[in-house]
């Protein structure tokens, strides 16, 4: 199976926007580790020890910017010629310590987390359009809802629709989309202590490291998945299946 997925992603330009330590990160070294070419972008810029070269390269914007969504896909074409995949990580958590926040921090949280999906999808999708591809969008799993403020959990729980509505509407293009939803993660550089499955065990702890949800979002970049289209699929180690 690891072969077929390094098959299908070898030489492919995959996109990781919001590649912070984390997730981000994560998804941008497993990308590396099956052969694809990698534009990874963030605010910072940051390359977290990854070395720039003629496949990895590191771009920075700020992608609850419309405009500078758009020239950051000109600026990754223009270095890398194409684009197959696409993993968009942008969120943010916040809370507003009010039960029913004011109209300004929600269009906040609103633009960050579900409107920065909007435009990726919308600029990213055009130059995918002559060969088909992936889009996988990071949500955020119902499981940690509870306790959580109502703007986060509104703008996190409209990703999977955008998923689903995305798909049908880019389905004629071949390209699909999917959201991932993850449980509470580690935000820290895990990768090289866990890397491939040196992780804790379900029965230690709820709390994933990145390296899990990346290896799903680089499984739904590649054709592996074939199959799967407008889903959104639970990370969250079962939390479902927690007593409280």
């Amino acid at each position: 199976m690891v072969d077929i997925i390094r098959d299908s992603l070898a030489g492919k330009v995959a996109v990781v926007l919001g590649a912070g330590a984390g997730q981000g990160i994560s998804t941008v070294r497993m990308f590396i580790n099956f052969g694809a070419k990698v534009a990874m972008v963030s605010r910072s810029g940051n390359t977290y020890g990854l070395v720039e070269s003629s496949t990895v390269k590191a771009f920075k914007a700020d992608l609850t910017n419309e405009a500078q969504v758009k020239e950051v896909r000109d600026k990754i074409l223009q270095a890398f010629g194409q684009i197959d995949c696409v993993v968009s990580n942008v969120g943010k958590w916040e809370s507003s310590k009010d039960p029913f926040p004011s109209k300004d921090f929600f269009d906040s949280m609103i633009n960050t987390n579900l409107y920065s999906h909007v435009s990726i999808i919308k600029y990213f999708s055009e130059p995918m359009k002559k060969n088909g591809g992936s889009i996988v969008l990071i949500g955020a799993s119902p499981g940690i809802f509870h306790g959580n403020d109502l703007s986060y959990n509104l703008s996190k729980a409209a990703v999977t629709e955008l998923a689903r509505k995305s798909a049908e509407s880019l389905r004629k293009y071949n390209i699909r989309v999917n959201a991932v939803l993850p449980g509470s993660v580690n935000k820290e550089d895990t990768y090289f202590k866990v890397f491939p499955f040196n992780v804790t065990k379900f029965s230690q702890s709820t709390t994933l490291e990145p390296i899990e949800t990346a290896m799903v979002n680089v499984f739904l970049a590649s054709e592996m998945s074939i199959g799967i289209n407008g889903q959104a699929i639970p990370v969250d180690r079962g939390l479902n299946a927690v007593q409280k």
